[in-house]
C-alpha cells in the first residue's frame, strides 16, 4: 500500500495530506488506502440511527452489503471510478457519496450515525454539522495524520 498523502473533502471542508483515515471517538469511520498502482482501496459502513448496517465498502471501490431498502451507485468512466454511493429506495436520496477527484483527492458527503454519539454527522457539499458546530469552507492541512472528530469538534 501506498503511504501517499490523501486530500479530503469532508462536508465543504479540505482536509490537506491526510493519512486517509476519519475516525469518531475512537472508532474508525473511514478509510482510503491507495494499491500500489494507486487503485484506491475504501472502507466504510453505513449505519443507520438504531446501528443496523445499511451499507459497506471492504478494501475496494464497491459495496459488498447493502439493505433491501437502498441502491449502490458506482459510476465510472471507462475503468476509472468517479463516484460511489448509497441510495435510499423511497426517495432516491443518496445518504452515502464518495466522488474521486483523482486517485488520492477524494470527496465525502452522507449522514453518518456513529454509536456511541447521540447525533449524526452530517456532511455536505455545503458544510459539515456536528450538532452545536458547523464547519463551512475551511482548509486544514494534516502532514499525513487523520481527522479526528470527539463529540462536536474536529481535533486538528
Amino acid at each position: 500500500m501506498s503511504q501517499r498523502p490523501i486530500n479530503i473533502i469532508f462536508g465543504s471542508n479540505r482536509f490537506i495530506g491526510t493519512n486517509g483515515i476519519i475516525s469518531v471517538k475512537g472508532k474508525e469511520l473511514f478509510r482510503m488506502e491507495l494499491a500500489g498502482d494507486s487503485r484506491p482501496l475504501i472502507t466504510v459502513e453505513i449505519r443507520d440511527k438504531n446501528d443496523k448496517l445499511l451499507g459497506k465498502v471492504w478494501k475496494s471501490t464497491s459495496f459488498v452489503h447493502w439493505h433491501n431498502d437502498y441502491e449502490p451507485i458506482c459510476d465510472r468512466q471507462g475503468n476509472v471510478i468517479k463516484r460511489l454511493a448509497l441510495r435510499r429506495k423511497g426517495d432516491n436520496q443518496d445518504i452515502f457519496e464518495l466522488v474521486f477527484h483523482s486517485p488520492n483527492d477524494i470527496e465525502i458527503n452522507g449522514i453518518f450515525y456513529v454509536k456511541g454519539l447521540n447525533f449524526p454527522i452530517v456532511a455536505t457539499k455545503e458544510f459539515l454539522d456536528l450538532n452545536t458546530n458547523k464547519f463551512i469552507g475551511s482548509t486544514i492541512a494534516k502532514q499525513n495524520t487523520g481527522i479526528i472528530i470527539e463529540n462536536d469538534f474536529i481535533a486538528i
